[in-house]
């Protein structure tokens, strides 16, 4: 019942028709299927490959509303019980983590369960942990609804919740059964959660070599509109480079570091503002941002490609910050994040056009010099 093709960009793999994505993990291996309406198939696939499973579906209270009717559909498919958590990075919290777990034991799931995570990031990273704790690991399987997931966090197996001295502190390795990405679900999505969901996407135009760095170059506009085309390659593009990192390096030993891109910055302004007035790709925008000046100051990137870094970064839609930035305590919440590595920082920088490099000993000035350069351009808000 499957057949064979080919997209702008490799191997196209279609299941009643619907692209085929391979996550490679031996043995582990799993499939992202990804398309444009194929949310209403979901039902009846989950029912033959879980037959007779109890099942539970995580999501947040937002998608609960707006997609009500749809998980009704699920639960008279599945019979799946329904766990709904607070919408927002503030309830990313052990103590939400605990409520799905509690859920899943009053209801007697036991270990031939599986879990469905129904929403963006947030949901998907704290089911995924709780599929990882119950019963010492059960099935789950992760539906976006936001780019940021679809692109990122839905593909890989890193699952986790935040605690007060940093983010995602608490967690596990746990891969999907499979992830099911209907881009459809984006026509609902706030344009403010679209925008920081296309950093994610931006982030592989850094790390992807050279012919995602030309693709985003090209396509960064005409993606930032929803033009459906370019939308649906950019996102087929991500998940396609992040399956090949996450295939040669599962638990970030090395070449999965790469995916941090900006993050090393981004993560210590989400705890500096409390994880609270900035989303976490829009501070994965300042921190690209961020990543590139660092690598101009200390000459990870070579001067001859600092004009079409410049190209690339010129544009991006950076929102307003919460409050002043404080360059001190900002470099202080680095310390706390999990790439630190002996006491050290580790940083992303690009090096090339989509080439980018683990760079470690850099010098504190420099570090705040950067914050001090780039988030001094709020003042002028790009954001749309």
């Amino acid at each position: 019942m499957s057949e064979s093709g080919q997209t702008m960009y490799g191997r196209r793999i279609l299941f009643y028709n619907i692209m085929e994505i391979t996550v490679n993990l031996e043995s582990r291996s799993y499939p992202v299927f990804l398309d444009s309406g194929n949310a209403p198939k979901l039902g009846s696939f989950l029912s033959d490959k879980f037959k007779g499973r109890s099942c539970a579906l995580v999501t947040n209270d937002t998608i609960a509303k707006l997609y009500s009717s749809y998980i009704n559909t699920l639960t008279k498919k599945t019979g799946c019980i329904i766990h709904v958590v607070p919408d927002g990075e503030k309830y990313k919290t052990v103590e939400t983590w605990n409520s799905i777990l509690h859920t899943l034991i009053k209801e007697r799931l036991d270990r031939t369960s599986y879990i469905i995570a129904f929403g963006g990031g947030v949901v998907g990273d704290m089911a995924g942990f709780a599929a990882a704790c119950f019963m010492r690991g059960v099935d789950y399987v992760q539906v976006p609804t936001t780019l940021l997931s679809m692109v990122d966090s839905s593909v890989g197996g890193k699952t986790a919740v935040d605690h007060p001295l940093g983010k995602n502190l608490i967690g596990a390795f746990h891969q999907p059964a499979f992830v099911w990405i209907d881009i459809d679900f984006l026509k609902t999505l706030p344009r403010r959660e679209f925008i920081a969901g296309y950093a994610e996407v931006f982030k592989y135009a850094f790390i992807g070599k050279d012919e995602m760095f030309t693709f985003i170059m090209d396509n960064k506009d005409a993606i930032l509109r929803s033009d459906p085309k370019a939308l649906m390659e950019c996102i087929e593009r991500s998940i396609r480079i992040k399956a090949a990192v996450v295939g040669e390096d599962e638990k970030e030993a090395g070449a999965r570091a790469l995916l941090n891109f900006g993050h090393t910055f981004a993560h210590a302004f989400e705890q500096f503002y409390g994880f609270e007035g900035l989303l976490h790709g829009e501070a994965v925008l300042w921190g690209m941002v961020c990543a590139v000046e660092l690598a101009k100051l200390n000459r990870t990137l070579p001067e001859n490609h600092w004009n079409i870094f410049d190209k690339i970064i010129d544009g991006l839609p950076l929102p307003s910050l919460p409050s002043s930035p404080n360059a001190d305590k900002i470099y202080s919440a680095m310390f706390s994040d999990k790439k630190v590595c002996g006491g050290s920082l580790r940083f992303i920088l690009p090096a090339a056009p989509g080439v980018s490099v683990i760079a470690k000993g850099v010098g504190e000035s420099e570090v705040k010099t950067v914050i001090n350069k780039v988030l001094s351009a709020d003042s002028k808000d790009t954001s749309l």
